[in-house]
């Protein structure tokens, strides 16, 4: 007889796939899949640290060094709209959490690169990733969060997100159409 409901073993099964799939992902140890992006949650006290990781053809549109102006105005707007991580990521209005620090990094230049190549300088597979830190200020009450990375990046697809938290861990799949995660523990 089975100890646990049907939907905690799917999610925990998630959870073990998307393990196995960083563990055999190229590069910097993480899945890199077009138009998914992977978010991890880690809730302690009053602080939660969001990470995100996806590929920059997800975010731009493009995954190497600006060739044009309008290319390098998209890769300047992407860095603003990461950068307001509460407008990204939005929890539940009743635990009061706040932006503390937001940091949002590329492997790509800012300006155009100059010449007549007609190939793209840097890395064959570069990623955009973001780390946010927010303080709770009723961290009891924290039980879901929204993602507005879809509004504002619309070539984002799914969002795989994991979390844990002191009672437990667990997984969602996120789309435009269910862009909320719950955060129920297994």
């Amino acid at each position: 007889m089975l100890s646990k409901p049907l939907w905690r073993i799917g999610v925990a099964a998630m959870l073990i796939a998307s393990e196995g799939l960083c563990a055999h992902a190229e590069g910097k140890g993480r899945p890199y899949v077009h138009g998914i992006a992977n978010l991890k949650f880690t809730i302690e006290g009053s602080h939660v640290i969001v990470g995100l990781f996806a590929p920059a053809a997800t975010m731009l549109g493009f995954e190497s060094a600006p060739r044009t102006q309008v290319e390098s105005e998209t890769l300047k707007l992407a860095r603003e709209n990461l950068a307001a991580g509460d407008g990204m990521i939005r929890f539940n209005t009743k635990a009061g959490c706040r932006l503390v620090k937001a940091k949002v990094d590329t492997d790509l230049p800012d300006a155009v690169r100059s010449g007549k190549s007609t190939t793209r300088d840097g890395p064959a597979r570069v990623e955009i990733s973001a780390e946010y830190r927010f303080e709770c200020a009723r961290p009891e009450a924290l039980d879901s969060a929204a993602l507005g990375l879809f509004m504002g990046f619309p070539a984002l697809e799914r969002a795989l997100v994991r979390y844990l938290m002191p009672d437990g861990q667990g997984a969602a799949e996120l789309t435009p159409g269910n862009p909320v995660v719950s955060f129920v523990p297994l």
